[in-house]
């Protein structure tokens, strides 16, 4: 689970997590109305800042990538398999292609992890690879299933419109490949029903090379 997510810069506020459910919510006061904003509280910017630190690619609408927070180090602390106290992860902006942990968790012998003592730093792309490996049980091939697709579905993101329909995690995925990942996170066949993605590929190809004879 999640720890705490927090940051060297002042202006932001630290955010504890406990185990069970964790509702973020805007603050009201006694003199607040029926029609005051709770827009613009940080509840997105939260769920943003999480993505962020687990592997989400940086873009120029990132946060974190904001001119303003480039020099901003972003810091979440989480339970990690293997690991008798939190993992902690850091990203900024001014690298953003990298993230430090405060262990080495890169090692495995036969699915087991053995943490190296101290910190390292990894790209991105190495980082995701680790959370597919030992927070969803991702090994080998896996086409069709993305760790980053998963955390989709467990942390909705209203910049990309995952709360429009629960079967998908933003607004243009495919309904096959949400239905892979869906599956796998169900517990159910998601191979069986990453043949129907596959199928659905190849009848999309077929399509568009029958419109490029006419």
């Amino acid at each position: 689970m999640l720890r705490r997510l927090s940051t060297d810069d002042e202006r932001f506020k630290e955010v504890s997590f406990t185990g069970g459910l964790n509702l973020i919510v805007a603050s009201t006061t006694t003199s607040s109305a029926d029609t005051d904003s709770r827009n613009s509280a940080g509840k997105s910017s939260l769920i943003e800042l999480i993505h962020f630190l687990l592997g989400a690619r940086a873009t120029s609408t990132t946060l974190a990538m904001n001119k303003a927070l480039r020099k901003t180090t972003f810091t979440l602390e989480m339970d990690w398999p293997g690991l008798s106290s939190p993992l902690t992860v850091r990203r900024g902006g001014q690298r953003a292609g990298f993230v430090m942990l405060s262990e080495d968790v890169t090692g495995t012998d036969d699915g087991a992890i053995f943490p190296r003592t101290g910190s390292v730093e990894l790209p991105v792309e190495r980082w995701t690879q680790l959370i597919e490996r030992d927070l969803f049980g991702l090994r080998g091939d896996h086409p069709g299933v993305s760790g980053r697709v998963l955390l989709s579905f467990l942390a909705r993101r209203i910049s990309s419109h995952g709360f429009n329909e629960p079967t998908r995690t933003f607004s243009r995925q495919s309904a096959p490949e949400a239905a892979s990942n869906l599956a796998y996170l169900l517990g159910l066949d998601w191979q069986l029903v990453d043949e129907y993605r596959q199928l659905a590929a190849r009848k999309g190809d077929t399509c568009s090379a029958e419109e490029s004879s006419r």
